[in-house]
């Protein structure tokens, strides 16, 4: 009986220990909070997610990571990571993780594409793909959830691209002027065009807009030939206030368009919201 014991009450430990594995939920790690919410959607209560850019104002660009983060993704089951130059820092941290995605790869981003892919909504539908079917070969046994959450997922995707498409119904070939390209995907589907993309671009590298471009984005405000002037709230320099009151002087409506994920919103919560400021301001009559 002694034997037994010795034997069996091992196995018992072994075999509770598996089980508690087993029922802790996968832990997905994201650099920028929104593709948590995503990841968060499609996992339910299968996944826990942490976020290591939470607090608005941030740009991923210039972060120096800290200890903490790097101990952060490193333990990941999954790490998300936006690339395309955005957060490519995080690659190196993430070698330890057990699975790392690339939204940038998942989207076919090439060099010289927007990198705020989480306002292009055909980019999160490919990621959301992408994270979904992680998920399943990390955890089959919930195969059904998980596919069921994306079909849900896909259904806000969806329509967010109907609300993007009945403003571009309104207001067709909308010309709009952007200090930098934040949520530029999201209002062409809209169908706006932005009239500076290279001033925006620059200033997104931080590097100096050429005087051509500084000109073209001058004149499209001075002359009102813009129906809005979109900012990114975290990009502060002189020349971002001069246009601001340039866009003042001339009645031109600012529209303020930041790459956190706002507390309290979901991702389509997020995208919804920005395209009814971007409505009331199109309907607006203008100046």
């Amino acid at each position: 009986m002694r034997f037994l014991l010795r034997v069996f009450v091992p196995f018992l430990l072994a075999a509770a220990s598996v089980s508690a594995a087993e029922a802790e939920p996968m832990r997905v790690v994201c650099v920028e909070a929104v593709w948590c919410n995503i990841a968060a959607q499609i996992g339910g209560t299968f996944v826990q997610t942490h976020a290591l850019i939470t607090t608005p104002g941030i740009d991923p660009h210039e972060l120096s990571p800290t200890p903490s983060m790097a101990r952060l993704i490193s333990g990941a089951s999954i790490a998300v990571i936006n690339g395309a130059t955005y957060d490519d820092w995080a690659f190196p941290l993430s070698s330890s993780a057990s699975t790392t995605l690339s939204a940038a790869h998942e989207a076919g981003w090439k060099a010289g594409d927007n990198p705020h892919l989480f306002l292009d909504p055909e980019a999160v539908r490919r990621v959301a793909h992408a994270l979904t079917d992680l998920m399943i070969h990390k955890d089959g046994d919930h195969i059904a959830d998980f596919s069921k959450n994306l079909a849900t997922f896909e259904g806000h995707i969806d329509t967010i691209t109907a609300q993007a498409r009945q403003l571009s119904v309104q207001h067709p070939d909308t010309p709009i002027a952007a200090a930098e390209p934040v949520g530029m995907p999201l209002f062409e589907e809209a169908g706006m065009h932005v009239v500076d993309p290279d001033f925006a671009f620059a200033v997104m590298r931080h590097t100096e807009p050429s005087p051509r471009d500084v000109a073209v984005l001058e004149q499209a405000l001075e002359q009102r030939k813009v129906r809005m002037l979109v900012l990114n709230p975290s990009i502060r320099s002189s020349q971002i206030d001069r246009l601001t009151e340039q866009a003042s002087s001339a009645g031109i409506p600012v529209l303020q368009v930041g790459e956190t994920l706002p507390p309290g919103l979901s991702w389509q919560g997020w995208l919804s919201s920005i395209l009814n400021e971007a409505g009331k301001v199109l309907d607006a009559p203008a100046h």
